[in-house]
């Protein structure tokens, strides 16, 4: 099982018009499988604090294993608008004696330049199998 928690992002950028703030909504999507925070409204350092899980299927975890989080605006009529995302390897849990890392990481924007925005993700696995 692979567990995650997404805690937060600080400084998102503010794509609202007046005095609106962005409302974040996270996607984290490992193998194929997506999971979504709930929305924070009008908040641009939004705290998620959001537990997921996967079932690993027995499948162990390799080098090429990743993470991947996307963080949008919501908008209640038309298209999220892209805020930023990361790739997480998650060769730093394999590696760990715990099969636990913790991250603090740049998100990016659509041509992977870093957006001054960082997220906060704690990764415990359990039941893991090591390769």
């Amino acid at each position: 099982m692979l567990r995650c928690l997404l805690y937060a992002a600080r400084s998102l950028p503010n794509v609202e018009k007046g005095n609106r703030q962005s409302d974040p909504v996270a996607t984290l999507s490992f193998r194929g499988v997506k999971k979504k925070t709930k929305v924070i409204k009008n908040n641009l350092n939004p705290v998620w604090n959001e537990g997921f899980e996967w079932d690993l299927k027995g499948t162990p975890l390799d080098a090429s294993s990743e993470i991947h989080v996307v963080v949008k605006d919501h908008e209640t009529m038309g298209r999220n608008r892209f805020l930023g995302e990361v790739h997480t390897s998650l060769t730093d849990v394999l590696s760990s004696p715990h099969l636990v890392a913790k991250y603090n990481l740049p998100l990016q924007d659509t041509k992977r330049q870093n957006t001054g925005v960082r997220t906060s993700l704690s990764l415990p696995i359990t039941s893991a199998v090591r390769p």
